[in-house]
């Protein structure tokens, strides 16, 4: 279970928690883990297909902080078509279904493989961040 709180993802949950949701952005949307009560939600941003301005308020555990920390890093200046597949790259790989993680980032997240009841903590605000794009 420690493996779980490593440093790495601590610090991605550190990072969640400065960022501010926006009420007044143009794109946003919440999304739930009923088995846990956990819940994101998500605003930014997007100019010429790029996502910009992202805040998230988190109500959950530690994972869940820290994906949010992460979408915050990986998201910010990227692509929306990119984002799409960085959130399905990283649910197959979380998943096991591929083998090495999309990136170093979402390699922290190693020790959550093996725990498949934490994974849709560590993915539900790439789950908000996709139904906010539509």
């Amino acid at each position: 279970m420690e493996a779980l709180y490593q440093k790495q993802i601590l610090q991605f949950a550190h990072q969640s928690r400065t960022s501010d949701f926006d009420s007044s952005a143009p794109l946003q949307a919440s999304h739930n883990n009923p088995t846990c009560g956990d819940r994101v939600d998500i605003s930014f941003s997007c100019t010429d297909g790029t996502i910009h301005n992202i805040g998230v308020s988190v109500r959950g555990c530690a994972l869940c902080e820290a994906g949010a920390g992460l979408l915050l890093k990986k998201f910010e200046g990227a692509r929306t078509a990119d984002a799409r597949k960085m959130t399905t790259d990283f649910s197959n790989w979380i998943a096991k279904r591929t083998e090495y993680a999309p990136n170093e980032d979402m390699a922290t997240f190693v020790p959550v493989r093996d725990i498949r009841n934490r994974h849709k903590c560590v993915l539900l605000a790439f789950d908000a961040a996709i139904k906010a794009m539509g």
